[in-house]
Parts: C-alpha cells; sequence; structure tokens
C-alpha cells in the first residue's frame, strides 16, 4: 500500500472535532450457559464471484479457531443476500465485510459514530458501550479540527481495547484499466480509478467514445433516496448532481452550489449554481434544492435521516439562495451531507409514491433516472448493463461520450475481458493476484491505490461468547493477519487495527497498532476469563 495518505492539510479545510474527558463505565458482564460447550457459530462473507478474498479469508479465521477449540463454519453468500442478513433482519454471528474507502468515510463519522454509537445507522451488530457513545456524540459538534481529532483518537483507542470488532487488514484499491485505450484517469484515495473524478475527465485514444467498466455485482437500486451502498453512490452520482463534491485529494469542491457558507456552528447558508438544468430540460433552482431535503427527511432516507434530524429550519432567502438553522453544531455536515445528497426534480418526485406503483418511496424502483448530472440515462438492463451517455450541457461536461457499466460473473471473467480488451477499467476492486498478471501484459495497466476502507471481521455482539470482550480479544489475536497480507493479498495490504486506516493521515490514531498472532496467548486470555477445555479440546463458558 501507498505510504502517502490525506495530508492534514486538506483535512484542516473540510473538517471540524470534540474535547471531552471519556467517561468510566462498567459494562454489563455477560450471562453464559456454565461450563457448557461454546456453541459453534457461522462467518458470513460475501462468495467468490463477488470478492474472491473474502472466502479466503473466511476460511483462514475458521481454521484459526481451531487453535481455542472453537468451531466455526464459513457461509459464503450472494453479496446482496448477505447484506440482508447483516443490515436488514440482522441474522448473523460474524461476517467479513469490505468497509470501501468511499468519500464520505474520509470524515470520521462513519467509522465512529455511524457504525459504533448505540443509535448509529450502520451499527446493526448490538454494540453499546457508554463511553463510545459520549465520543461519538462530542466529535459530531466540536469543529475545532484540532479538538475533534483528540476526541476521534480516543475513541479508536476505546473501540481496539473494548474489540468491538477486528479489522483484518488495510487493503490497497486493486485495479486495472487499458492505457492504450484510456487517457485521464484521476485516481482518488478509496477509490482508485474508479473515481468520479476519472468518470468526468477520462477519455477514450480509440475506438468508439463510451469506457467499458467493469464490475462484479450487479446494481440493484436506481433510487437516491434508499440508497446506502457504495456500488449504488457511484453509479447515481454520474446521473445526480451534488451541492459539493469530495476531490481526488480529500479537499471540498464546489458543485451545484457556487457556495457553501459556515455562518456560525449552527447557521449554512447555500448558493445554487445558475444556469443549471434537468436532463429533460427543466431548470434547477432553490425551490428543488429545499424539496429535496425535505423530502429526504419525509421519507426517513437511510443515509441522510441523521444529519436532517439536526436541520431545525430551511428558508429560500433569495432566487439562488437559502439559510439553514441547525439545532447544534454538526462536524461532519459537509462531506457526509452536502457533498452526498442528490438534488431531486421536484416536479418529479413531488408526485412519487401517489402516482406510481408503490407505497414507499425507499421501494421506488426509478427505472428511468433524470437528474442533473454530468451524463445522462440512457438504459439499465438488470444484472447486466447500466449506460449513461456524456450531458454536453453540464458546467463540466465529460471527456467521453459516456459509460457503460457491464456486469461480470466473476473476477477472472472481468480480468479475461480486460486482457482481450472488452473491458476498459475495473470500477471496484479486481483479486490482487490478477491484478499482477493483468500489469505484465501490454497496454495494460494494474496497481494499487491508497484507501482508507478496510476489511473488518465483524461481531454480532448480541450472541453467545461474542458479548465477552475477553473472548473477542481471543478471537482477535488468533487472526492470521501476515498471511492474509502476504499470501490472500498479495501484498497490496498492511495489517489493521483502528477501525481508521493510516491512509487517513488526520485522523488515525497511529497509538493503535495491529494485534501480533498469537494462539498461546489467546488461550491464556480465555483461561484467566475461566474459560476452559474438555477432553475432546473443545472450549467449554466459565464454569
Amino acid at each position: 500500500m501507498s505510504k502517502h495518505g490525506i495530508t492534514r492539510r486538506n483535512f484542516l479545510r473540510i473538517a471540524g472535532g470534540t474535547l471531552g474527558a471519556g467517561i468510566a463505565t462498567g459494562l454489563p458482564l455477560p450471562v453464559y450457559a456454565a461450563g457448557k460447550r461454546v456453541e459453534p457459530m457461522a462467518l458470513l462473507t460475501s462468495n467468490a464471484s463477488f470478492d474472491p478474498v473474502r472466502p479466503e479469508m473466511g476460511r483462514l479465521i475458521a481454521q484459526a479457531c481451531k487453535g481455542i477449540g472453537w468451531k466455526v463454519k464459513l457461509a459464503a453468500e450472494d453479496y446482496n443476500l448477505g447484506i440482508t442478513k447483516v443490515f436488514k433482519e440482522q441474522d448473523f454471528d460474524m461476517f467479513i465485510v469490505r468497509w470501501t474507502g468511499r468519500a464520505n468515510r474520509i470524515d470520521p463519522e462513519t467509522f465512529i459514530y455511524m457504525q459504533h454509537h448505540r443509535d448509529g445507522a450502520y451499527n446493526k451488530w448490538g454494540y453499546n458501550n457508554p463511553k463510545v457513545n459520549q465520543l461519538a456524540e462530542a466529535q459530531e459538534v466540536e469543529m475545532d479540527p484540532i479538538k475533534r481529532q483528540k476526541l476521534v483518537y480516543e475513541a479508536q483507542q476505546v473501540l481496539f481495547d473494548d474489540v468491538a470488532r477486528s479489522p483484518i487488514v488495510y487493503p490497497s484499491m486493486t485495479n486495472a484499466y487499458r492505457e492504450d485505450r484510456l487517457q485521464g484517469l484521476v485516481p482518488m484515495v478509496g477509490e482508485g480509478i474508479g473515481s468520479f473524478w476519472s468518470d468526468i475527465n477520462v477519455s477514450v485514444k480509440k475506438g468508439d467514445g463510451y469506457v467499458l467498466t467493469g464490475q462484479t455485482s450487479p446494481l440493484k437500486n436506481l433510487n437516491p433516496i434508499s440508497v446506502t451502498d457504495s456500488n449504488e453512490f457511484k453509479e447515481l452520482r454520474m446521473i445526480y448532481d451534488r451541492l459539493a463534491q469530495v476531490g481526488p485529494d480529500g479537499a471540498l469542491v464546489p458543485w451545484a452550489a457556487s457556495a457553501i457558507t459556515a455562518v456560525d456552528d449552527t447557521t449554512v447558508d447555500i448558493t445554487l449554481r445558475e444556469g443549471m438544468k434537468f436532463h429533460d430540460g427543466k431548470p434547477v433552482t432553490i425551490e428543488d434544492v429545499k424539496f429535496t431535503f425535505d423530502y429526504h427527511k419525509k421519507w426517513k432516507a437511510p443515509f441522510f435521516i441523521s444529519s436532517l434530524n439536526k436541520f431545525q429550519s430551511v428558508k429560500i432567502t433569495g432566487p439562488n439562495s437559502m439559510r439553514i438553522k441547525l439545532t447544534a453544531p454538526h462536524a461532519p455536515l459537509m462531506i457526509n451531507f452536502f457533498a452526498q445528497i442528490f438534488i431531486l426534480p421536484k416536479h418529479i418526485w413531488k408526485d412519487i409514491p401517489e402516482k406510481v406503483d408503490v407505497d414507499d418511496v425507499l421501494n421506488f424502483a426509478n427505472e428511468k433516472p433524470i437528474g442533473s448530472g454530468p451524463f445522462r440515462f440512457e438504459y439499465w438492463d438488470r444484472g447486466k448493463e447500466l449506460k449513461v451517455a456524456a450531458n454536453p450541457d453540464h458546467f463540466n461536461a465529460p471527456k467521453c461520450d459516456g459509460i457503460i457499466r457491464i456486469t461480470y460473473g466473476s473476477h477472472d471473467a472481468m480480468a479475461a475481458a480486460i486482457e482481450a480488451g472488452e473491458c476498459d477499467r475495473t470500477r471496484y476492486i479486481l483479486k490482487p493476484s490478477l491484478v499482477l498478471d493483468l500489469d505484465k501484459l501490454p497496454g495494460i495497466v494494474g496497481r494499487g491505490y491508497p484507501s482508507h476502507g478496510f476489511y473488518d471481521l465483524g461481531y454480532n455482539h448480541r450472541r453467545g461468547a461474542l458479548k465477552d470482550r475477553a473472548f473477542r480479544e481471543a478471537v482477535d489475536l488468533i487472526i492470521p493477519r501476515d498471511v492474509i497480507r502476504d499470501i490472500v493479498m498479495s501484498g497490496f495490504a498492511e495489517n489493521g487495527g483502528s477501525v481508521i486506516a493510516p491512509a487517513n493521515k488526520f485522523w488515525h490514531n497511529p497509538a493503535v497498532k495491529a494485534n501480533v498472532t498469537n494462539v498461546k496467548k489467546a488461550r491464556g486470555i480465555l483461561q484467566q476469563a475461566g474459560y476452559s477445555w474438555d477432553g475432546d479440546g473443545q472450549l467449554l463458558y466459565p464454569a
């Protein structure tokens, strides 16, 4: 992985943090089936067609669990089904997921509050630590970046000490592209060459002007209200404009808003860029922006509702301007809200769901989306292709004629298509070993780009021994991180420790180090906590 992360200067431009001391708390002790065998559990991962390294990691971790006398079964499933089990049904024991280094995740809000606060939108694993809750709330309202950094540092240490989860490795974004066909790609931290900035700046050297972009998971949603998945955000941002964008270096870039001004800690003025039009020719107005905020709040848009709940009022102050009053300071607002929410055409969405065949806007398919973004929707062949064409009237018109997103059944198939010249680039990750192979071929570049995401072993804190911090610590200590880094990831990774990766330089706490694999130490921790083993070597709960 590259040693070059986001600079401190860029973070100071875009973020704000919280002063505060942690509160000493005693968490309730878990209740066990005393003296009984620790029950076998399942480790859920995506299948190899979506990401081949996850089941490989899962097999190694399941095998390692035998070292502490615990039976773990690997369950590799369809990616979307697995996401449903974890985030909707909350029916899982443990899971491996890759938290992508998406642009908004440069701000620590996702990895501190949203994933670990008891009310966090992504906290589907029942984690509840009062000290973490206090720190997560404090960092949200602290607008001084240095003070906020101290709180985020402390939260990382508390989460590590409590073994809230086990970051496995910090992977590079492993991408490949045909340099004999494409030029102008703009890598971005966390997204590599699949970034928005690549989409609008890439051009085609030969052949037709469309960029053929490969992905191994089918697109399942084009609804900008219900969007939560990274893959959906990446396609919707081509069609819909945002008020701001996160630039390739992590700095905030004005976009549909010509200015976003913090008048004070709870007052924000927005000036809309003039002359913008939706793809059906209707003008984009400040009324559309206000409607977007009101509509997302009314329908409780899952990704945006936590920010919108802090809106006290939204008032139009001029032909192209508005003022937002907040109930309290909200440091993540710039990146997590203004640089993420998609501007809706009021003249279309005001009649939804009443005039379409759904009861809830979140279930609306939006199969022919109309936005104001740099690309116009052409067609969506579910499970196969999405085609968008360049919008020449956009204020930042793309340099290519359009993009065709092609779904491949596996990483091997996508790599073969790149080799054959049938695919121009990867949108998301490609298996590291395939990247190395492709890089040896003429006309193709395979490379790892810096990322602030991580592969994660997540625990359901409501289940069995996973409720016990000592047990989770023992599991963390047996993860074979070196093997995963060197063999599974072909060296395109660093060992994981903190929930904020080193590439995210300003927010990463360098004092939080990855544990070194040590089965003997893991067994000692279990023994000290009262666990024992039966005659077959199987782990028993404390008597």
